[in-house]
C-alpha cells in the first residue's frame, strides 16, 4: 500500500495519522465515569491521574474531593436533606478567585453551600485546594476547632496562603471572627520526590485528614498504587464496599 500521501500529526512520540485525529479526540473525551454531581470523568481526565509522572486535572482534584465529603457525611450521619453540612470542599478556583480577586467574588460561595455566615462555625471541616505557580497543595479548615493547616508536599507552611484564608474567614464571620481564637497548626506532610505528584499527594493527605490517619502514613514510594486507587475509586463513585477506608486499617493503600 503506497502511505506517501498520508498526513500525519504529532503526539508525544509517535505519529498519528491526521484522519485518526478526531477518533482520538473521540476516544479521549470518552464517559469513564460520572461525578457526584453528575458531570462526566473522561478519559482524558482520568488518565491525568493513572499516568506515572502526569500532572492531575482540575477534574480529578474537583471529582474526589467530593467524594472524600461525600463520605464524611454519610459516615457521620450529615447527609439528610434537610441536615446542615458539616463538612465541604471548595473546588480548585475557589482560592485563585479569592487571592487575585478578593472576598466580592467568593462571597456567595459559602452561602450556596449552606456553610456561609455564622453557620460556619458549626462546620467541622473544610478542605480548600490550592493552586499556586503550577503546584497543588492542600488547607484544611476546621471551623469548630478555630484551626487551620496547610499541607505542602515540597515545603513547609506557606503564610501568605494561610493569610489568604484568614481573611475569607474574617469577612465571612464577620463580627463572630475573634483572631485570638483561631490557631495555625505545623505543616506536617509527605515529600513527593519529583515535580508532578503534587495532586496526588492533596488528595491522599485530604483522605488522611477524613478518615483520622496522620498524613505521615504514607510516603513518595506509595504514589503509583495511590493513583491506580484513586481512580478505582472515581470509577467506582464512592468510597464504600470494598473501597470504604473504615475496611483499610491504618493505612490508606
Amino acid at each position: 500500500m503506497d502511505r506517501s500521501h498520508i498526513c500525519y500529526a504529532r503526539t508525544g512520540q509517535h505519529a498519528t495519522p491526521l484522519s485518526r485525529v478526531p477518533t482520538l479526540r473521540r476516544e479521549l473525551n470518552r464517559r469513564i465515569a460520572t461525578t457526584l454531581s453528575g458531570d462526566p470523568l473522561t478519559k482524558k481526565d482520568l488518565s491525568t491521574c493513572f499516568t506515572p509522572m502526569a500532572w492531575l486535572n482540575d477534574e480529578v482534584i474537583n471529582s474526589y474531593l467530593a467524594l472524600i465529603v461525600d463520605y464524611l457525611r454519610r459516615t457521620n450521619h450529615n447527609n439528610g436533606r434537610g441536615d446542615k453540612p458539616r463538612f465541604h470542599a471548595f473546588n480548585t478556583f475557589f482560592f485563585s478567585n479569592m487571592r487575585d480577586k478578593g472576598y466580592q467574588s467568593v462571597r456567595r460561595w459559602a452561602n450556596r453551600a449552606k456553610i456561609g455566615g455564622a453557620s460556619l462555625l458549626d462546620v467541622d471541616t473544610v478542605f480548600v485546594p490550592v493552586h499556586n505557580s503550577a503546584h497543588w497543595t492542600l488547607i484544611v479548615i476546621k471551623p469548630m476547632e478555630r484551626t487551620i493547616e496547610h499541607f505542602d508536599s515540597l515545603g513547609s507552611l506557606s503564610h501568605r496562603h494561610v493569610g489568604v484564608m484568614k481573611d475569607w474567614l474574617r469577612n465571612e464571620l464577620g463580627p463572630r471572627y475573634v483572631e485570638e481564637e483561631w490557631r495555625v497548626l505545623p505543616s506536617v506532610s509527605p515529600q513527593q520526590d519529583n515535580g508532578s505528584d503534587c495532586g496526588v499527594f492533596l488528595l491522599s493527605t485530604a483522605k488522611a485528614v477524613a478518615i483520622g490517619l496522620e498524613p505521615l502514613s504514607y510516603c513518595a514510594r506509595d504514589i503509583v498504587l495511590l493513583r491506580k486507587k484513586i481512580v478505582a475509586e472515581l470509577m467506582a463513585g464512592g468510597l464504600e464496599g470494598d473501597f470504604d477506608p473504615a475496611s483499610g486499617g491504618e493505612v490508606l493503600l
